[in-house]
C-alpha cells in the first residue's frame, strides 16, 4: 500500500467516524488523537475499546463485507489515513486466499465475542489451496466421531479447515464452541506460537479436515502486507484476552 495516495484527514472532538449497523466504506489509520469504539445493547452502552497512534479502526466490514459491529468516535482531535474499501480490498486480494480465510475468521470470533452477528466466509473448498503448490488443494483427511484432533496444552503444529461435519472445541470438561463447514480452527496457536489453549474434538457425525501445516501456513501470512498482519495480531490479543 503506498500510503502516499491516501488522504490525510481531520476529526473534532465528538466526530462520529461509524455507526453501528451501518454498511463499512472506509477504513483509518491514526496518526495522533483517539477514539472510542462502543456498542450500544438492550442494557446500555459497552465501551470496547481506545485507539490511538498508528491503530486502525473501521476495517472489520471491510475484510468481511459485514455491517459495523460498533459506533467510533473521536474523544481527542484525530489525524487519520482514509483508507477506501477499494485499497483495502486490493490489499486484501494480494493475499494468499488462506490468509484471507484467517483473517475473516479472526473477525468473526471478535465479532462474536462482542455479541454481533457474523459473516459466513465466502472462502471454502478448494479455494483455498496450498502455498507451495498451486495445483493442489490441502492435504484432507477424514476423522471419526470422538476423534482428538488435538489436546489442550499440546504444541500447535498445524491449523485446520472444516470441510464437513464438525468440531468442538473444550476446556477440559466443557463445550466452548461448535465449529462447522467453512471455519477455521487451531491457528491461533501458530500465530502465537504458543501450546493449544484448548481441546479440538471430532463432533457426532465425524468431520472432513484440511490440514494446513505449520510451513504453509506461515508462507500465507507472511503474504500479508504488514499493516493486516498487525490486525490478525490485535485481533487475537483481543480474543485471548477475553479467554483469561
Amino acid at each position: 500500500m503506498a500510503e502516499n495516495q491516501l488522504k490525510t484527514v481531520s476529526f473534532p472532538l465528538g466526530h462520529v467516524l461509524m455507526k453501528q449497523g451501518d454498511r463499512g466504506e472506509m477504513a483509518w489509520l491514526l496518526q495522533d488523537g483517539e477514539v472510542e469504539v462502543f456498542t450500544d445493547t438492550d442494557s446500555g452502552r459497552r465501551s470496547l475499546a481506545r485507539l490511538f497512534g498508528r491503530q486502525v479502526v473501521g476495517e472489520m466490514a471491510l475484510i468481511d463485507d459485514g455491517l459495523r459491529a460498533a459506533t467510533a468516535v473521536v474523544r481527542m482531535p484525530v489525524t487519520a489515513t482514509e483508507i477506501p474499501r477499494s485499497i483495502f480490498n486490493r490489499m486484501l486480494n494480494n493475499c494468499e486466499p488462506l490468509a484471507r480465510h484467517v483473517l475473516s475468521h479472526l473477525v468473526n470470533a471478535v465479532r462474536a465475542a462482542q455479541g454481533a452477528a457474523i459473516v459466513q466466509s465466502e472462502l471454502q473448498g478448494p479455494i483455498i489451496r496450498s502455498s507451495e503448490d498451486n495445483t493442489r488443494i490441502l492435504e484432507r483427511r477424514v476423522f471419526g466421531p470422538g476423534v482428538h484432533i488435538f489436546r489442550k496444552d499440546e504444541p500447535g503444529e498445524a491449523a485446520y479447515l472444516i470441510q464437513l461435519g464438525s468440531v468442538n472445541i473444550m476446556q477440559e470438561d466443557q463445550l466452548v464452541a461448535t465449529l462447522g463447514p467453512g471455519r477455521t480452527f487451531g491457528e491461533i496457536a501458530l500465530l502465537r506460537n504458543t501450546r493449544r489453549m484448548a481441546s479440538a474434538v471430532v463432533g457426532e457425525t465425524g468431520a472432513a479436515i484440511e490440514i494446513i501445516r505449520r510451513r504453509e501456513f506461515d508462507m500465507a501470512i507472511n503474504s500479508m502486507p504488514k499493516i493486516l498482519q498487525s490486525l490478525a495480531h490485535a485481533y487475537l490479543n483481543y480474543l485471548v484476552g477475553k479467554a483469561g
